[in-house]
């Protein structure tokens, strides 16, 4: 006997991607909202291109941060750290990677897609937080272990930057 799979919640009648595609969305927005903030763009990996195993990149002038995203609502914001399972592949494409390599892990507080972003009259918020690690410079094994103390923000955008800066200097 075979079970059904698990039913996804309801969204807006009016939404044509599924709910695992409107997380991924989401969690692309979000990178690109804290680009945004800091005034660089992020270029977004066409579907079905992505032998990298990068999602997209931060441009700045001298050259990219990858970046691979993942969205979840599996974990809570709180709390001192989230595991994510990897893929060989990924590991594979990260490590030969000259520039940095960071996942990044886009937590949603709630799992109804309403809940996600939250409409008021002082304005918008977003029930929601991301978390990073650079994966191409240390051995993930098959799980990605993500500090909570490592928040995106814009102050890591700058940090990236000069991460991607250091790899064009002398070797010391």
């Amino acid at each position: 006997m075979s079970v059904p799979p698990p039913r996804e919640p309801k969204g807006s009648p009016s939404a044509t991607l599924s709910h695992n595609g409107a997380k991924g969305r989401f969690g692309v927005s979000y990178i690109r909202s804290i680009a945004s903030q800091v005034g660089v763009g992020f270029n977004e990996t066409s579907p079905d291109e992505d032998m990298l195993a990068i999602d997209g990149t931060i441009e700045f002038a001298l050259a990219p941060a990858r970046v691979q995203v993942k969205c979840t609502s599996r974990f809570s914001i709180t709390g001192n750290s989230a595991t994510w399972q990897s893929e060989l592949h990924w590991r594979e494409q990260w490590t030969q990677s000259k520039l940095p390599v960071y996942f990044v892990l886009v937590i949603l507080d709630f799992d109804e897609r309403p809940r996600w972003i939250e409409h008021h009259a002082a304005g918008t918020n977003h029930t929601a937080a991301a978390f990073w690690v650079r994966v191409n410079e240390t051995a993930t094994g098959d799980k990605i272990r993500i500090p909570k103390s490592q928040r995106l923000t814009a102050d890591t955008i700058e940090q990236w930057h000069q991460e991607v800066e250091a790899c064009f200097l002398p070797a010391a």
